[in-house]
């Protein structure tokens, strides 16, 4: 079954509209996992497999119109402890230089370049992530899903850009609203990747002989 678009009858509309619609049409279900993402992550290493199960609870629930429980626990069997590893990966550089630039202002050198190049290593390997998460939780490898998110990011930075600073204006809006970032952040967030990318995550790959390629506009 072809994946159904969220918006319906809007499926030309932009991926806030979109989003907006899905959260709407979905909000209890949503709540659920939102409130369930927020409580698989509070021991931190576990914010990989938390995230990752997220999305694919949100990828049923686009393509279904229901959470798919089976389908959730099936790819966290199968690739949680990928994700719990691949979400070390920012980590690395970005609390280092994160600790650096805390120890004071006085940087300059060696210090400041590694500073910078550690949080922007960091800020690119997040959203890098995101593609790779969602392409997992549709059941691809994770070195597959690493290689099709790092052709993603590097042949689209802008839009790579745009994802993670309308994932930061979410954060920041939610959290203001307190309880609100508990029950809506996770939601609104992670049902706009999946818009955001939906194109890319349904498009047949053209290079796929037994995929039919569809001659209809997308």
């Amino acid at each position: 079954m072809p994946p159904q678009n969220s918006a319906g009858e809007g499926e030309e509309w932009p991926t806030h509209k979109r989003t907006l619609r899905f959260v709407y049409d979905h909000s209890a279900r949503l709540v659920v996992v939102s409130v369930a993402w927020f409580v698989a992550s509070l021991p931190l290493v576990t914010i990989g497999p938390a995230t990752l199960g997220a999305y694919a609870a949100i990828r049923s629930l686009r393509e279904t119109g229901r959470l798919d429980r089976d389908h959730v626990m099936g790819v966290l069997r199968s690739n949680g402890s990928h994700a719990a590893l691949l979400s070390f990966l920012p980590m690395v550089f970005a609390i280092p230089a994160a600790l650096s630039v805390r120890g004071g202002l006085r940087l300059a050198g060696f210090e400041s370049i590694f500073a910078v190049a550690g949080l922007y290593v960091g800020s690119y390997l997040t959203v890098a992530l995101i593609p790779t998460f969602i392409a997992m939780a549709d059941g691809d490898a994770p070195g597959s899903a690493l290689k099709e998110a790092y052709v993603w990011t590097a042949s689209e930075p802008a839009a790579a850009l745009a994802l993670g600073l309308v994932t930061v204006v979410i954060a920041v809006v939610t959290a203001l609203l307190t309880i609100g970032f508990v029950l809506l952040f996770p939601a609104m967030a992670f049902s706009y990747h999946v818009e955001y990318l939906a194109d890319d995550l349904d498009a047949p790959d053209p290079t796929d002989a037994s995929t039919p390629v569809s001659e209809s506009p997308v």
